[in-house]
């Protein structure tokens, strides 16, 4: 089996950039991590500096060494790290051993995952998001936030609105929003796909999905950086992050 991974970003119609991204190779796999940052890049930078030494340092002490426990413990240290933040980020973590069987996923906030697992279907990861998840939203309003008529959260004396239900930092929301990742395993064959990316990929109204139609076009060949242009040429109105790794097998 071959493994081709590519990677690419851009701030698109924004004047600035708040995403950030990590490909990082270990011994065992392949660890890969999307922020999109929102209220600043502080919270975004920080998580994407250090989360590759959080995973190894997790990967050598956690006492129950699955995957799963491993991805849920970096999420708790990347929380503390930023929780002070004003600033806030979602998080989005991959990691895929090297059989390239599975791959383990990390979802907080509304950075979307996109699968073609072993069996052909697609799969794409939940939105943490209070306009489009319905049971996020009462989550959240059950925690005491308030959800105005044009899908924004507020939290008791918040300056602004948060369309998140799930993120890091974000300290003003810090008594509503829920910090647990939600952690699946998708079993993975030598045709299947992982896209990692922020909204701006897809559509940051989430008015829309087209996930079928990206799935087209990485079927089609195409590679992160082309995506990312489908995206900006849209135009998103937002920056758009993808992270591809795409499976063959060996003639």
């Amino acid at each position: 089996m071959s493994v081709a991974i590519s990677a690419a970003s851009e701030k698109g119609k924004r004047p600035y950039q708040e995403d950030s991204f990590v490909v990082h190779e270990t011994p065992e796999g392949w660890l890969l991590a999307v922020f999109d940052g929102h209220g600043g890049g502080e919270a975004s930078e920080r998580c994407v500096t250090i989360v590759s030494e959080v995973f190894d340092t997790v990967r050598k002490t956690v006492l129950v060494a699955n995957l799963e426990n491993i991805i849920r413990e970096v999420f708790h240290v990347l929380n503390t790290e930023v929780e002070d933040f004003i600033a806030g980020t979602t998080a989005s973590l991959v990691f895929i051993p090297e059989n390239g069987k599975e791959a383990v996923v990390g979802i907080l906030g509304d950075s979307p995952v996109f699968i073609q697992k072993r069996d052909g279907n697609l799969w794409l990861s939940p939105e943490h998001n209070v306009r489009t998840n319905d049971d996020e939203r009462h989550a959240v309003q059950e925690r005491g936030g308030f959800v105005s008529g044009d899908g924004y959260l507020f939290a008791f004396n918040s300056r602004c609105g948060l369309q998140l239900s799930r993120a890091l930092g974000d300290r003003e929301f810090s008594k509503v929003l829920n910090r647990e990742p939600e952690i699946f395993r998708i079993p993975l064959s030598d045709d299947s796909f992982v896209l990692v990316a922020s909204d701006g990929l897809f559509d940051p109204s989430h008015a829309s999905c087209p996930s079928r139609e990206i799935g087209k076009e990485i079927g089609d060949g195409a590679d992160a950086a082309a995506l990312v242009e489908r995206a900006v040429k849209k135009p998103t109105h937002d920056n758009a992050t993808a992270i591809l790794v795409q499976f063959s097998k060996d003639l």
